[in-house]
């Protein structure tokens, strides 16, 4: 009986990991942290879904490689390590051979996308909550983000999300995160 359940199961995982991959991210706003902040619409972000997080290619740069080394040297400055934040995953910088406009960043899931951002923006280093915490970086303050997402309001939210999640993540290759 179990073997039945794993086979139909593994049919449903294959059919969210096509639907997945047909899936794009909504551009909802830019911002610089050196604004108020104002022109991210929170109200409209009270969904369940995923969430793009990308940096503007600020042209100093004319390879990627020469970008991703002077952004990652100011990401994980000592300041910030070790203070409940993402790091760089070699494998996915490694991924990316050219340098484009946007850069993605990062990638999450959350049953309340604007909850989840505002802590990526606005948490502070000292807490122990997992989050990009972009504010308290005084080293980004001049760089511009982009948020783009997928509303996907789901009944199983917890058993598809992470597999689209995760599917997205091989596709996009954001370069930080826990995976």
């Amino acid at each position: 009986m179990i073997r039945i359940v794993d086979t139909e199961i593994t049919k449903q995982l294959d059919l969210i990991k096509t639907f997945a991959n047909e899936l794009y991210f909504k551009e909802i706003c830019q911002f610089e942290l050196n604004e108020k902040l104002e022109n991210i619409p929170w109200n409209n972000l009270t969904h369940s879904g995923l969430y793009l997080i990308e940096v503007r290619n600020n042209k100093n740069f004319d390879f990627f490689e020469e970008w991703v080394n002077d952004f990652k040297f100011r990401w994980e400055d000592k300041s910030y390590l070790k203070k409940f934040t993402p790091n760089f995953k070699l494998k996915r910088i490694k991924a990316h051979k050219e340098l484009k406009e946007w850069i993605p960043l990062y990638i999450g899931k959350s049953k309340n996308i604007k909850t989840r951002l505002h802590g990526h923006i606005y948490k502070e280093l000292g807490k122990t909550t997992f989050a990009m915490k972009l504010l308290a970086r005084e080293n980004m303050k001049q760089e511009t983000f982009r948020i783009s997402v997928i509303n996907l309001q789901l009944t199983n939210y917890d058993a598809i999300i992470p597999v689209i999640e995760n599917q997205l993540r091989n596709k996009i290759n954001p370069l930080i995160g826990k995976q």
